[in-house]
């Protein structure tokens, strides 16, 4: 009669430890699940091809400017405002232009902006903004009138 009461005892202590155990490699296995989401974050073939239209120079300034560039830097850079000057100083270092990827909130779209304006040799968008806009304005008058003095001297 002894017996059974200890045998009842000792399974319980045994299925105890098993449950215990089965606990343990379940943490383990949620750390390689991270694995699998940074190389999800791994550029696409898009963003390489993007990448690679860019000449050596100003893939070097570019990477500069993401690395080391003050926020009035990050800020020049189409498609990047306050939130996202914030994240990209947040996940630097970058070891090439494309690690930008990670960053939140910054997708193909966001990166073609980033290339283009590298691209189009990093200017300032304020003053790029107010001549070009001076500009536009002057042009486009110009350009109405002249058709206007053309049909008015054709007849």
């Amino acid at each position: 009669m002894l017996m059974k009461p200890f045998i009842t005892l000792l399974s319980a202590l045994l299925l105890g430890l098993s449950l215990n155990a089965a606990e343990a490699p379940a943490k383990k296995k949620a750390a390689p699940k991270k694995a699998p989401a940074t190389e999800a974050a791994r550029p696409s073939a898009k963003i390489e091809a993007i990448a690679k239209t860019l000449t050596s120079a100003q893939r070097t300034k570019l990477l500069k400017i993401l690395n080391e560039g003050d926020e009035k830097a990050l800020l020049a850079i189409p498609g990047v405002g306050e939130t996202r000057a914030a994240a990209i100083k947040k996940a630097r270092p970058f070891a090439d232009v494309t690690g930008v990827m990670k960053v939140e909130g910054v997708g193909d779209t966001t990166f073609a902006e980033m290339v283009a304006h590298a691209k189009a040799g990093f200017p300032d968008q304020k003053e790029a903004a107010k001549p070009g806009a001076t500009a536009e304005k002057e042009k486009a008058p110009t350009k109405k009138k002249a058709p206007a003095k053309k049909k008015g001297a054709t007849k």
